[in-house]
């Protein structure tokens, strides 16, 4: 009986090995992320922007459903000034409303943390699975996917999306994936889902999704005649949704809801001052677009983007002009924080990175005569491309640039800051923070960066140091002694950098 047990389970491995090597794989990133980003949040390395936004914003719509008091939906204290605002008058991403009734298993920014490290982490089983259709016929089928999961796993703007805080347009990455496979399935209904859900997650990604129903209308050329309907209905109404969800988005939502344009198109000045006038200013000053394309930052850019597939995406450019959309705002933008892969900025372009790294991939091997001889070598060669970026620019441990600061030198406030956490766990108090204590104590309604409006705040809670250090300190210095001699706030506790200040 043992003898046929262990020839069953070694049969099982056999045939499922590469299964088995993915779930381990996914499961351990999913482990790691979801602990270092808590790690990373308890030791006051996340930051109000943008933990404490978004982990405000799903509270508020948490308190809404749990209390009936539907004033609070998607509601949060304005970043940049001091009354309460909807979330859509500054970004229109409604999945944080969808992400709320979790805040009932536990209502933290912990939530955050670890549904975003687990649905990032599953996008690797959506790219194994589009490898395993996109190479159906090829023997080598199971190793091919396996070293596409394997490479998203350990790609650096991947982990790095991860790692800064928690942002709904972060979720679009596996959404986008799903949508795909679907699409690759014929599953026209269930790719819609993912469209939808895509299109929660961020206002511009729309443009993506228009994209996309343009590519799906072009694969008409490939498919039977009885099958081109449906495909030209898909991809019809996916460019049309997408054209909609933006415009609409940018034209009519968030400027009701923040009596103003989006706060974003500050970024795209030089070409003009509304969302018309700057895809206008794109086609009218074609010079000022290739100074923006050929800078020295866009190429690092871009090369930290494909390098890491050994530039396999260049191979296919009809799935990676998907994406053009959103890496036109990222490159023509004044925000030089958008082209910088340490951010959430790739999260709608990392999908088709891969989508086209597959097909680029089976282009490769396509030339090369006696592939399946060859195909372990090329397996080889571009793991070790994956390797290297992710040994020079992944956060994990073994990095050049490797995120350790929260597991050695975890700020000393932290134990206070959750001690204060308790002892301000009424969310009616009003409370104002410096930034790396925000995600804390941004459980309430009311909540606020520190600022020189002070005086809203019931409690102000302080590290001393990040006052005196940090990009905000010429603001914050003349602030922070402006209130220590405030007669109507009083000192209530210190320990060395910590302070709490109580209105009297």
């Amino acid at each position: 009986m043992k003898r046929k047990t262990r020839k069953h389970i070694i049969g099982f491995a056999q045939r499922y090995w590469s299964e088995i090597l993915l779930g381990i794989l996914t499961l351990s990133y999913i482990i790691y992320f979801s602990w270092f980003t808590i790690l990373r949040y308890r030791t006051l390395y996340a930051s109000y922007f943008d933990l404490g936004i978004m982990h405000q914003t799903v509270y508020n719509t948490f308190m809404s459903l749990k209390t009936g008091d539907y004033s609070r939906f998607l509601e949060m204290t304005n970043p940049h000034g001091f009354d309460q605002v909807k979330r859509m008058a500054v970004h229109n991403d409604p999945l944080l409303a969808m992400i709320a009734p979790l805040y009932f298993i536990y209502s933290g920014p912990e939530t955050l943390l670890v549904l975003q490290s687990i649905l990032l982490g599953l996008g690797a089983l959506v790219i194994y699975a589009i490898g395993l259709h996109i190479f159906i016929n090829n023997s080598n089928r199971k190793l091919i996917s396996l070293f596409f999961a394997f490479t998203y796993l350990f790609y650096p703007p991947l982990q790095l999306t991860n790692n800064f805080d928690f942002h709904a347009v972060a979720l679009a990455t596996p959404f986008l994936l799903c949508m795909f496979y679907f699409f690759l399935k014929q599953q026209y209904k269930v790719s819609i889902i993912f469209v939808v859900l895509s299109l929660l997650a961020k206002e511009q990604v729309g443009l993506t999704i228009s994209f996309f129903g343009l590519y799906a209308m072009a694969q008409i050329y490939f498919k039977k005649q009885k099958e081109k309907r449906n495909l030209i209905f898909f991809g019809l109404t996916t460019f049309l949704i997408g054209i909609l969800w933006f415009f609409v988005s940018m034209k009519l939502i968030i400027p009701h809801f923040r009596s103003g344009l989006h706060f974003a198109l500050g970024y795209f000045g030089d070409f003009g001052d509304s969302t018309t006038s700057v895809f206008v200013g794109f086609i009218k000053k074609p010079n000022l677009v290739f100074q923006y394309i050929f800078r020295k930052d866009t190429v690092d850019y871009l090369f930290s983007l494909l390098g890491p597939l050994g530039l396999l995406s260049l191979l296919a450019p009809i799935q990676l002009l998907i994406a053009t959309p959103e890496l036109a705002i990222n490159i023509l933008s004044k925000s030089g924080a958008m082209r910088n892969i340490y951010f959430h900025y790739t999260a709608v372009i990392t999908p088709f990175i891969f989508i086209s790294g597959l097909y680029g991939f089976q282009r490769l091997i396509s030339f090369i005569k006696n592939e399946k001889k060859y195909v372990w070598l090329i397996i080889v060669f571009f793991t070790i491309c994956s390797l290297y970026f992710s040994f020079t620019l992944s956060p994990l441990p073994y990095s050049a640039k490797r995120a350790i600061h929260p597991i050695r030198w975890p700020a000393k406030e932290s134990e206070d800051t959750f001690i204060w956490q308790k002892k301000l766990e009424n969310d009616s108090i009003k409370v104002m923070s410096t930034g790396h204590i925000a995600p804390v104590l941004a459980s309430r309604r009311y909540f606020y960066n520190f600022s020189s409006r002070y005086d809203l705040a019931d409690y102000i809670v302080l590290s001393v140091g990040e006052v005196y250090n940090s990009l905000d300190t010429a603001v914050w210095k003349p602030v922070y002694e402006k209130l220590k001699h405030d007669s109507r706030y009083a000192l209530v506790y210190k320990n060395q950098n910590f302070e709490v200040y109580k209105k009297i």
